[in-house]
C-alpha cells in the first residue's frame, strides 16, 4: 500500500531529477522496505526509466517550440509559420557593378558596322583583389553607334551570377501547379517566368510575380513564389480562381541568375567573355565605374523572426516609419539598417514629405538611379499619395584608434603582434555589437573595456580617439567642402589635433604646385572678444580693468564718466581662453561690474607642405574654418590638381581627422559611427610591454 509521500513531483524534469523522484516513489511503497535500488539490477532499469521520460520531455519542448515563430529553430518551420502571415523570406542578391565597355574592331574584323548591341546576359568574368574569379552578366540590352574606330557602352550595369534556364511541362498530374527550381541561390528578383503553348507552338506569354492578393482575378497571370521544405525555391501558379492555372501541355520557362551572394562583392577587375555584339572579341577594354556591391545572402533565420511580424504588421503599405523600415528590410537584403523621419521633423521643417536614410553593407552611398529605383517601384506604390519620400545619404563618421596598449609579458605566451591583432578584433567586434547602425551611441571607456578584456595579460590602454569625415574631391571645379562631425571637437594640441589625409596637390603663391596637408592653425581661438558692463557702479575717479581665466595676454581699458564706468573696450584679446572674468577697481569706486564675451569657438585651418630640408612651409594661413561646438570643418573654395594616391582610400577621397570633445557621442538621425576594419589606418596602437 503506498503511503501519502508518495506521489511523484512531474515538473521536475532534470535527468536526476526524474530519477530521484522515481527512486523516492518506490522507496515508498511497502514492497521495496530497505531495498537497496543502487546496488541492485533495478538501478539499471530506474536509469531507463529516467532517460526515457527525459527524452520524452525533452522532444515535447522542441515540438512545442518548433510551432511558435519566436522559439523555432529549424528553417523549414520557421517558413512554415512566417507562411501563415503570407511573409516570403527574401533570397540571395546578385552583387552588381557599373562598368564602361569600349569595343574597337581589329584590322582583321568587321569595320563596315555601324552600330552594335550588347544583349542581355552578355557574359564578363570579374576577378578580386586575390585573384578569384566570379562570373557575371549584363542586366540589360545596351547600344552603342560608331564613333571614330570604336563602339562605347557607357555605365553598363552587370550582375554577379550564371544565368540558367529552367523549362517545365504542365501535365493533369500536376494537381498543385507547383514547380521546384533546382537551386538555393537563385536571386529571385532577376527571376523571368514565361509560358510556351505548346512543344510545337512557339506562342509565348510572359507571367508576373503577384504583388498584391486583392488585385488577382482568374484570368491574371501570375505566379507565387516561396521557399520550400528542401530550402530551394517553389513556383505556383493560379488554380483558375486566384490567378490563372496554365494549361495542360503547356511549357514553363524560368530564367534567373545563380549568384554567389555576399561572397562576390569588392570585385574590381572585369573582362567581356561573349563576342561583343556577337561579332568582336579582339580589342574589347573594361574600366570600372563602381565596384560589385549590394550582394546578400538568403535571409537568415534570426532576420526573419524579427521581420516577418513587422511585415505582417505593415500590411504591404508604407504608413508609419516603422512601415517604411520594414518594407525596405525586407525587400533589400543589402541593407543593414535605416533612419526614417517625417519632414515636420527635418530641420528645417518640410511638410509633405517623409526623408530614409539607408545604411548599406558597404560604406557607400547609393547611386540617384538605386534611389530612383527604390522610391518608384518599392515605395511608391505602397505610401500615402500625398507624401513624398526622399532617400538621403548616410553621414559616415569613422571611428579611428591612437595610442597605447600595456601588458604583462610574463602572464601571457603571446607575442606583441599576436596581441595586437587580438585587440584589433576586439575593437571589431565592439563596433559590431554597437556601433553601425543609425541609433547608435559611441562610448569611449566601453571601447576600453573590450580592448581590456581581451586578454588576461593587458594591463591598461591610453588611448585617442579620432572621428574621421570623408568626401570625394572633385578636381574640375573649384568649390568649398563641408565636413559635418555634428559633436563638438576638441581644439588641437601640439599631439592630438585636427588633421587630412592624403595631401592634395594646389599652387601656391608662386604658383608653383605643391602637395599640402590640412591643419589647425596654433592658438587661432577664443580670445575676449568685447567686454559689456553690467552695472557702471558709483564714485570711480578711474579704473583698472583685469582679466583671468585660462588664458593669457588679454587686456582692456575702462571709461569713466561722472563716478560710472560708461564702456570698457579691449585693447588685446590675448588667446585660448575658454571662460573669463573681468575685475574691475579704482580709487573710491565700488559696485561695477562687467561680463567678458569670449570670441566664437572658432579655429582657422592652414595648408603646408615639407620642403626638402624637412622644414614645414606654410601655403595658406587661411584655408579653412573650424567650429569646435557644432564640428563643422569648412574647407575654402579649392580646384586640387591631383589627391595624392594612396593605398587606403578610394581615388580622390580626401579625410579630414579630429578628436572629439567627449567621451560619450550621442545617436544622430542619420549619422553612422562605425570603424573601418578594411582600413589599416583605423587602428594604431603601439604594445608596451611593462617591466
Amino acid at each position: 500500500m503506498a503511503s501519502a509521500n508518495s506521489s511523484l513531483r512531474v515538473s521536475d524534469l532534470d535527468f536526476n531529477s526524474i530519477r530521484n523522484n522515481l527512486k523516492a516513489y518506490l522507496n515508498n511503497q511497502s514492497e521495496f522496505t530497505d531495498y537497496n535500488f543502487e546496488g541492485s539490477g533495478l538501478s539499471v532499469l530506474l536509469d531507463i526509466l529516467a532517460y526515457n521520460t527525459y527524452y520524452n520531455s525533452f522532444y515535447l519542448n522542441m515540438v512545442a517550440n518548433e510551432a511558435f515563430l519566436d522559439t523555432a529553430q529549424i528553417r523549414q518551420n520557421i517558413l512554415s509559420q512566417a507562411k501563415l502571415i503570407n511573409y516570403v523570406p527574401a533570397s540571395p542578391h546578385a552583387a552588381e557593378a557599373m562598368v564602361n565597355i569600349r569595343v574597337t574592331p581589329s584590322t582583321s574584323e568587321n569595320q563596315m558596322v555601324d552600330y552594335i548591341v550588347l544583349d542581355k546576359y552578355t557574359r564578363l568574368l570579374g576577378a578580386d583583389i586575390e585573384g578569384k574569379s566570379y562570373p557575371f552578366v549584363t542586366l540589360n540590352a545596351n547600344t552603342a553607334h560608331k564613333s571614330g574606330n570604336s563602339f562605347y557602352f557607357p555605365n553598363v550595369w552587370i550582375q554577379q551570377g550564371e544565368v540558367v534556364t529552367q523549362q517545365y511541362l504542365m501535365s493533369a498530374n500536376n494537381t498543385t501547379a507547383k514547380f521546384e527550381i533546382p537551386s538555393a541561390n537563385v536571386d529571385i528578383s532577376t527571376l523571368t517566368v514565361t509560358v510556351q503553348e505548346s512543344a510545337s507552338n512557339n506562342y509565348t506569354e510572359e507571367y508576373q510575380l503577384s504583388q498584391d492578393i486583392t488585385e488577382v482575378t482568374s484570368n491574371s497571370r501570375i505566379y507565387f513564389i516561396e521557399e520550400n521544405e528542401n530550402l530551394n525555391y517553389t513556383l505556383q501558379f493560379g488554380d483558375g480562381v486566384l490567378g490563372y492555372r496554365p494549361k495542360n501541355g503547356n511549357i514553363i520557362i524560368s530564367t534567373y541568375v545563380d549568384t554567389q551572394g555576399t561572397e562576390a562583392n569588392d570585385v574590381s577587375r572585369f573582362n567581356v567573355i561573349d563576342p561583343a555584339g556577337g561579332l568582336y572579341t579582339g580589342n574589347v577594354r573594361v574600366t570600372t565605374v563602381t565596384s560589385s556591391r549590394t550582394g546578400g545572402d538568403k535571409e537568415s533565420i534570426e532576420r526573419i523572426k524579427l521581420r516577418a511580424p513587422q511585415f505582417y504588421t505593415a500590411q504591404n503599405r508604407c504608413v508609419t516609419v516603422r512601415d517604411y523600415e520594414t518594407i525596405l528590410m525586407k525587400d533589400y537584403q543589402h541593407i543593414d539598417a535605416v533612419s526614417i523621419w517625417g519632414g515636420e521633423e527635418n530641420d528645417p521643417p518640410v511638410y509633405g514629405k517623409v526623408y530614409i536614410s539607408i545604411k548599406t553593407k558597404g560604406f557607400y552611398t547609393l547611386t540617384n538611379l538605386e534611389k530612383e529605383n527604390i522610391k518608384n517601384n518599392l515605395i511608391k506604390s505602397k505610401n500615402v499619395v500625398t507624401v513624398t519620400p526622399v532617400i538621403v545619404d548616410p553621414d559616415y563618421i569613422f571611428v579611428t584608434v591612437r595610442g597605447k596598449v600595456y601588458y604583462n609579458p610574463s602572464m601571457t605566451t603571446k607575442t606583441a603582434n599576436q596581441l595586437l591583432d587580438i585587440i584589433k578584433q576586439a575593437v571589431y567586434k565592439y563596433a559590431n555589437d554597437d556601433l553601425n547602425t543609425y541609433k547608435a551611441t559611441f562610448k569611449k571607456a566601453k571601447l576600453q573595456n573590450y580592448i581590456q578584456t581581451a586578454d588576461a595579460s593587458i594591463t591598461g590602454t591610453d588611448i585617442t580617439i579620432y572621428l574621421q569625415s570623408r568626401q570625394k574631391v572633385d578636381r574640375t571645379q573649384s568649390k568649398k567642402y563641408y565636413y559635418y562631425f555634428n559633436t563638438p571637437i576638441e581644439k588641437g594640441t601640439f599631439t592630438n589635433k585636427l588633421f587630412s589625409y592624403p595631401q592634395i596637390t594646389v599652387l601656391d603663391t608662386s604658383l608653383t604646385s605643391r602637395n599640402v596637408f590640412y591643419e589647425e592653425v596654433p592658438d587661432s581661438f577664443t580670445g575676449v572678444d568685447m567686454i559689456e558692463v553690467i552695472n557702471p557702479g558709483r564714485n570711480y575717479a578711474s579704473a583698472n580693468v583685469t582679466i583671468t581665466g585660462d588664458g593669457t595676454g588679454a587686456t582692456a581699458k575702462a571709461t569713466v564718466v561722472n563716478g560710472k564706468i560708461v564702456s570698457i573696450a579691449v585693447t588685446n584679446k590675448g588667446i585660448n581662453y575658454s571662460r573669463a572674468l573681468a575685475i574691475i577697481d579704482g580709487p573710491g569706486g565700488v559696485e561695477a561690474t562687467a561680463k567678458v564675451v569670449l570670441q566664437a569657438r572658432n579655429g582657422t585651418l592652414r595648408t603646408y607642405y615639407y620642403n626638402d630640408l624637412g622644414s614645414k612651409i606654410i601655403v595658406n594661413t587661411s584655408a579653412g574654418t573650424i567650429d569646435y561646438d557644432t564640428g563643422e570643418v569648412v574647407l575654402n573654395s579649392i580646384k586640387p590638381s591631383a589627391v595624392i594616391s594612396n593605398d587606403y582610400y578610394d581615388l580622390d577621397i580626401l579625410t579630414i581627422n579630429a578628436v572629439p570633445g567627449g567621451e560619450i557621442i550621442p545617436p544622430l538621425r542619420n549619422r553612422i559611427l562605425t570603424v573601418d576594419d578594411n582600413n589599416i589606418q583605423s587602428i594604431q596602437l603601439e604594445m608596451v610591454a611593462e617591466k
